[in-house]
């Protein structure tokens, strides 16, 4: 299939999820809203599905790169193709299906979340840890559309993930990869509020458990199809 890869500021590219659509046999092309390339007006045809990435930014901005990325993402999700939100891409998935996205409590840097074990993506198809090791970057969040099913929940901020039609919505960032964590925490500590929480980089942080999981999700997504 092609993906059409929503870019929301240059230090988020897809991490390990290119991997995966790799060696899954997709290809993507990356569509760098920051830098204020537009999708293609015949969206729809050109792909058909598509990944929206993370952003410093609100979804309830009243922006150009904002009501560009929102209204692509509608196209998509209504047209009821696969669709992959990552954090700010999952908080626009839930907001062109009616959720709401506020403020929530900040969480930033490596976290646990717990799979809601009786959603169909891991009942009798995965088995699944009790909790699931993620890293968290955000100060807003969700809540869900009608029709969608909770995914993941968590302590501080209940709402982690959620399925809606053939969108997957993930708050966290389980695609990040130790080049990419090496990335972000030495080009964004000073760009960004409270980034001197980080720690840095080791070979000792859950990136294999990361990916693992992850890449085990979207196998199970890829065939709800």
């Amino acid at each position: 299939m092609r993906f059409i890869v929503l870019r929301h500021q240059d230090e988020e590219g897809l991490g390990t999820i290119g991997e995966w659509l790799t060696e899954n046999g997709h290809s993507y092309f990356y569509v760098n809203l920051f830098a204020k390339q537009r999708p293609p007006s015949n969206v729809l045809m050109a792909y058909d599905a598509l990944v929206s990435m993370g952003g410093p930014m609100s979804v309830n901005d009243d922006s150009w790169l904002m009501n560009t990325s929102l209204a692509t993402t509608a196209d998509f999700v209504h047209a009821n193709r696969p669709v992959l939100g990552v954090c700010l891409g999952a908080q626009a998935i839930a907001k062109v299906g009616g959720g709401k996205v506020e403020r929530s409590a900040f969480e930033l840097g490596f976290m646990h979340v717990d799979p809601v074990v009786s959603h169909r993506f891991f009942s009798g198809n995965l088995l699944m840890p009790k909790a699931w090791d993620v890293f968290q970057w955000h100060g807003e969040n969700f809540t869900l559309p009608a029709g969608a099913e909770l995914l993941f929940t968590g302590n501080a901020v209940k709402n982690q993930g959620f399925s809606f039609k053939n969108a997957l919505a993930l708050q966290f960032h389980n695609e990040l990869s130790f080049e990419w964590y090496t990335m972000w925490s030495e080009s964004l500590r000073h760009k960004f509020e409270n980034m001197d929480q980080l720690k840095p980089p080791s070979p000792e942080m859950p990136f294999v458990s990361l990916k693992k999981n992850l890449f085990a999700l979207l196998d199970v997504w890829q065939k709800s199809w």
